[in-house]
């Protein structure tokens, strides 16, 4: 009896197959970039994601993932005296659509004994929505259509224009554990490299204050004004040389993910959900 249950047992699991699953995840995010140079992971903001996942096997998988990150840094908060004196800040609320493979390093089957616990690894590309901000006097103010580095400027300038959109190359690790044939809970860490330089709007050399000067900068007076003023936001504006280093733009920006989530199962086998 015990060998025919036995072969019952393996059978059912030789035909288990989850098709795809659907999960969501929160957790927090960090910002790596020109006003975190030291790559701290704090401080932390937030980050909430959704996603669909086909598989080909117990093993490999494709997921399409969409994602919402809050990314801030504040330069008063540092400690060291010369980017605490260069007193530049932002946020970031980033919109993220990312597709990836992923490998699950044991063989997963939801409900089977032996085989509701992995470790996973995935690898993809995707696209991210950026739009950078602060405030001035309480106001909130998007940074990108000021240009900042002198991007909306006639005269000489370093600062390179760049839209809302960038490329991303996400890589992330996690576990997995299933808690019924259907419910299966997660942990993961993702990082995300890009092609961008401006999730900050920091990125090359201070313009200087005759780039935003109404007769050199293209857009109105009080642009010219906000621009001005949060070009350089140091005591008297002191740092308001042209060509004085503002950022660092041989390293691109990046940040990274840890979340948990839950994600339920469709399968092609309705077996008992007690192996």
């Amino acid at each position: 009896m015990l060998v025919v249950v036995c072969d019952f047992c393996e059978a059912q699991y030789q035909s288990y197959q989850a098709i795809s699953e659907v999960g969501i995840g929160l957790g927090s995010s960090s910002y790596f970039g020109d006003l975190n140079p030291t790559g701290k992971i704090t401080p932390l903001s937030y980050s909430a994601s959704a996603y669909y996942q086909r598989y080909f096997s117990n093993y490999i998988g494709v997921k399409l993932a969409a994602n919402y990150i809050h990314l801030h840094a504040d330069d008063a908060n540092d400690k060291n005296p010369v980017y605490k004196t260069r007193n530049l800040n932002f946020s970031n609320n980033l919109l993220e659509l990312t597709l990836a493979g992923s490998f699950n390093f044991f063989s997963y089957a939801p409900g089977f004994s032996g085989h509701n616990f992995t470790p996973y690894v995935s690898l993809g590309v995707g696209a991210v929505y950026t739009n950078p901000y602060t405030f001035l006097d309480g106001k909130k103010i998007n940074l990108r259509p000021l240009g900042t580095e002198g991007q909306n400027s006639s005269s000489s300038h370093d600062g390179k224009k760049y839209g809302p959109f960038a490329f991303v190359f996400p890589v992330s690790v996690g576990v997995r554990q299933a808690i019924s044939q259907k419910i299966n809970i997660f942990a993961e860490i993702g990082y995300r490299f890009t092609t961008t330089d401006y999730l900050d709007d920091v990125s090359s050399t201070y313009a200087g204050k005759e780039a935003f000067d109404v007769s050199n900068y293209k857009g109105s007076s009080q642009k010219a004004s906000e621009a001005l003023q949060l070009q350089d936001r140091s005591a008297n504006q002191s740092l308001s040389i042209k060509g004085l280093q503002r950022g660092a733009s041989l390293v691109k920006d990046s940040y990274m993910m840890m979340q948990i989530g839950i994600s339920y199962n469709f399968s092609n086998c309705n077996c008992p959900g007690v192996f």
